[in-house]
């Protein structure tokens, strides 16, 4: 017997996120199957590439449940939420996916990054895309956001070695004339913030210089009087004493 799942009907009364799980539920039923044997993650699967991440997280957390080892359910379970904006639960789901994650380890660690970039968690996110690298160091993806991240960091020349590093491996990305001007103006305000620096540095020498130039000059002036104060007492002990008295004129 064939039975579509989507043909089975459900009473009304239960949340539309619900319905997919009690399709399953029931098609089991009417088969004598076990629990096991319900596709939770295969019909959560389908939804989940149909863009209907509500209908598909109520069968994708059935599916976990089902088989806590399924990276790809745990993976689409997390961005479901994300796209949810349930983000709490997209980190808790991607985090328990990574643990047990082989093949898609660098893409629990990427949508990490992407739930942390857009709760404005910068360094988090800094750091989830690069675990993602280190999982795969080719996924130029992560390279791009990563660097997205890093110049809302602040940290530019870094960001500029990640949106070069992501152009090498896609150089036919669509994406490459507006990278290039973001990494013009970066090199430009990097440029200029260095000869901001030099010329500090070179005015602080200069008035380094001119305090020292001024310490030498009264240092000499001390040295040179110190020696006339030796001269004067040395010619004071050959001045000779008069002997007469001084008289009054009358």
């Amino acid at each position: 017997m064939t039975v579509n799942v989507k043909s089975i009907k459900i009473p009304g009364g239960f949340p539309e996120a619900w319905l997919g799980a009690l399709r399953v539920l029931v098609l089991a039923s009417l088969l004598g199957l076990p629990l096991a044997a319900a596709s939770f993650f295969d019909d959560g699967e389908k939804l989940f590439m149909q863009n209907k991440p509500l209908e598909a997280s109520a069968l994708l957390e059935s599916a976990v449940k089902q088989d806590p080892q399924n990276e790809k359910a745990w993976l689409e379970l997390g961005i479901a939420y994300q796209q949810l904006k349930r983000y709490d639960e997209a980190v808790a789901a991607l985090r328990k996916g990574a643990s047990v994650a082989v093949q898609y380890r660098h893409l629990f660690y990427y949508n990490l990054g992407n739930v942390y970039f857009t709760q404005g968690r910068n360094n988090f996110a800094d750091d989830m895309y690069s675990q993602a690298l280190a999982a795969n160091d080719a996924f130029s993806p992560a390279y791009l956001n990563r660097a997205n991240t890093r110049v809302n960091l602040q940290n530019f020349p870094d960001a500029v070695a990640d949106y070069t590093r992501y152009l090498s491996l896609e150089p036919a990305s669509p994406k490459r004339p507006s990278i290039e001007k973001v990494v013009a103006i970066i090199n430009g305000k990097l440029a200029e913030a260095e000869q901001k620096k030099q010329a500090a540095e070179a005015a602080k020498q200069a008035e380094a210089d001119r305090k020292q130039a001024l310490l030498n000059d009264i240092s000499s002036s001390l040295k040179a009087a110190a020696d006339d104060t030796k001269s004067l007492s040395a010619g004071a002990e050959n001045v000779q004493g008069y002997n007469e008295d001084f008289q009054l004129e009358q």
